[in-house]
């Protein structure tokens, strides 16, 4: 826990907060906290500062915030994720929320196990717990929006019509025999000019199928590769959004 967050309703006009839960837990026996500490702390959706240990009790611990920092920046990216074995699900979702991306669109595909689709993991509680301790490992007070579609084409249909592609902002798609990301950021920058909001596809430990990645190039989207090595979806998901990271920090430099 890089940074501790807390609800709006859980902070008190005076700005105390009483934590009851694993939260509390890792604040004393991971971190070790006593009456006077401080930690780094947070509103969902709100202001970054600081949190002061006020009282430790045996079922309940007492902190005052000083909320003086504005509220995080979200990477400006959409991330489309072809429903990963689900045991593996919640550390994508953390992996994605402690970067800060902005949304998180779950999709059936044709290499997706359909009996992952009935995990208890795709619950809206386990979903959000998952991308609470991402934002918490990653230090940001925004949590992504997520959203599970049953059927890939209703998704880019509904969002990406087939009779007006939108080019306007740099749309991806993970291919292992595809060009670099910074070839075609690169050229986009140049073409069109900003690149954000970035829409990242990432598809199941066996790739996307042909006529699915055609679908999303009719769209717009544009393949790219990580290069050589072929890797699980957790991996290819902290790699690429690493990559945009990078890519988007270098661009801001040569402005």
């Amino acid at each position: 826990m890089n940074l501790l967050l807390v609800e709006p309703s859980e902070l008190a006009p005076d700005g105390t907060c009483v934590l009851r839960d694993r939260r509390r837990e890792h604040l004393i026996r991971v971190l070790d906290v006593a009456v006077g500490s401080k930690v780094r702390a947070g509103v969902i959706g709100g202001r970054l500062g600081s949190a002061e240990v006020l009282a430790v009790d045996p079922a309940q611990l007492t902190l005052r915030l000083a909320l003086d920092e504005p509220a995080s920046t979200p990477l400006p990216v959409e991330l489309i994720l072809a429903m990963p074995r689900p045991k593996v699900l919640s550390r994508v979702i953390e992996i994605a929320a402690s970067f800060g991306v902005t949304r998180i669109d779950l999709t059936n595909a044709w290499r997706v196990d359909k009996g992952y689709l009935t995990s208890p993991r795709l619950a809206a509680d386990a979903l959000a717990a998952a991308a609470r301790l991402g934002a918490e490992q990653g230090a940001t007070t925004h949590l992504p929006a997520i959203a599970m579609h049953a059927r890939l084409m209703d998704l880019v249909d509904a969002r990406w019509p087939r009779e007006a592609p939108d080019t306007s902002n740099l749309k991806i798609i993970a291919h292992p025999k595809a060009e670099a990301l910074e070839s075609i950021a690169h050229a986009h920058g140049a073409m069109q000019g900003a690149m954000d909001p970035i829409v990242l596809a990432i598809g199941p430990e066996g790739g996307w199928i042909q006529r699915e990645v055609d679908t999303f190039v009719a769209r717009g989207f544009r393949a790219v590769s990580l290069g050589a090595p072929i890797l699980r979806v957790e991996a290819a998901v902290a790699a690429m959004l690493g990559q945009i990271l990078l890519v988007r920090r270098l661009a801001d430099r040569a402005r």
